[in-house]
């Protein structure tokens, strides 16, 4: 657990708290990867959190996984404290994807997805690539903020356009990734257009697709809306529940932001 307070203002002040949880699953081994900043960079940096899931049909998904998120921090305390976040994002997206291009060993390839959130001054920005997520919960409901980036993405489409008979929609590798860090023609990031306001009560979930693959929006929403700090742990809780056959690696992270009336009372 991590708790973040901006101490701004004379009325009152808005504080953060992180939870995260991770599970193996039903897999041989643990190839998700997650961190986050310090708290006490908040005042001055803003936060950071990313999440990364190995791909497990490459070569070595834990290493990619790895060196995608350890990427993405060290771009964001390489950066001047005043920097867009949009382009610290965008620099650690690319530090990640030279740094998994490099491990390539032919003729296997290194994979992995990334999600990653900064948020400061109480405004949040957010990059994607692959099929991990990111929901902003706001007043008991889920928003999916990214976009998966994979063939049942493109499928949908053509299916809409008439390009595609709707029996395409059972094709068995939908799942499969158009995009991912590690990809040689990295061409297409989703990314927030700009920046948006957090505002008390509001809750960002980033997470791997093992979480959303087990679990209804509804499910979540009730878990985040009931569970209140303890929302990532309950989440992984309630996939293990589940029993999916062959569960996936599932890991979470949830960000809440809240206003310290305590605060306000002293101001």
């Amino acid at each position: 657990m991590k708790r973040f307070e901006n101490p701004e203002g004379t009325v009152q002040r808005i504080t953060y708290w992180m939870d995260a949880g991770q599970d193996i699953g039903a897999r041989k081994s643990q190839e998700d990867s997650v961190a986050a900043s310090y708290p006490e960079d908040e005042r001055e940096r803003g936060i950071l959190c990313v999440l990364s899931d190995g791909m497990g049909g490459l070569s070595d998904g834990k290493e990619a996984s790895e060196a995608v998120v350890d990427s993405m921090i060290s771009c964001f305390y390489d950066a001047k404290p005043d920097e867009l976040p949009e382009r610290i994002l965008l620099k650690g997206c690319r530090e990640a994807q030279r740094r998994v291009l490099a491990m390539q060993e032919s003729p296997r390839e290194k994979g992995a997805t990334l999600t990653a959130a900064l948020i400061r001054k109480e405004r949040c920005s957010f990059l994607s690539v692959g099929d991990s997520r990111i929901y902003l919960y706001r007043a008991g409901g889920l928003i999916q903020l990214t976009r998966d980036q994979n063939k049942r993405r493109r499928i949908e489409t053509q299916v809409g356009l008439g390009t595609l008979p709707p029996e395409a929609r059972t094709d068995r590798t939908l799942r499969s990734l158009s995009m991912f860090i590690g990809r040689e023609e990295l061409d297409r990031i989703d990314r927030s257009a700009q920046s948006f306001r957090l505002i008390p009560g509001d809750r960002l979930l980033l997470m791997s697709d093992g979480v959303f693959g087990a679990l209804t929006v509804k499910e979540m929403a009730d878990i985040v809306r009931n569970a209140s700090m303890l929302a990532a742990r309950e989440l992984i809780e309630q996939v293990l529940r589940k029993g999916v056959p062959n569960q996936d690696n599932c890991t979470v992270i949830v960000l809440g932001c809240e206003t310290d009336w305590s605060a306000g009372a002293e101001a």
